[in-house]
């Protein structure tokens, strides 16, 4: 049996070939087995969504809902004011 050794004599004896495609198959198996893990990740979830508790709050009590952030009017006047700078701005750079 031949025995095979990795080193850059290798790819200069004219087996650089065997060397990439081994290289590209490790490469692929991983990226494969990745691909795999992610596609099953949400049934996993799922699963042990049944099994582990829900996520409590601090002392036991149930986390509460996140804040809504308050969302105030814009202003009458602010367009006119981005219109009235942009105006400025390109008369200034055009002169």
């Amino acid at each position: 049996m031949r025995t095979f050794s990795f080193d850059i004599q290798n790819i200069i004896d004219a087996q650089g070939l065997n060397l990439s495609i081994t290289g590209m198959a490790i490469v692929f198996t991983a990226l494969m087995l990745i691909s795999i893990a992610i596609t099953l990740l949400p049934k996993v979830l799922q699963l042990l969504a049944g099994i582990l508790p829900a996520a409590g709050g601090h002392h036991g009590q149930p986390a509460a809902a996140p804040a809504k952030p308050a969302v105030s009017a814009p202003a009458t006047d602010d367009h006119a004011i981005v219109a009235a700078i942009g105006y400025v701005l390109h008369t200034r750079l055009h002169k």
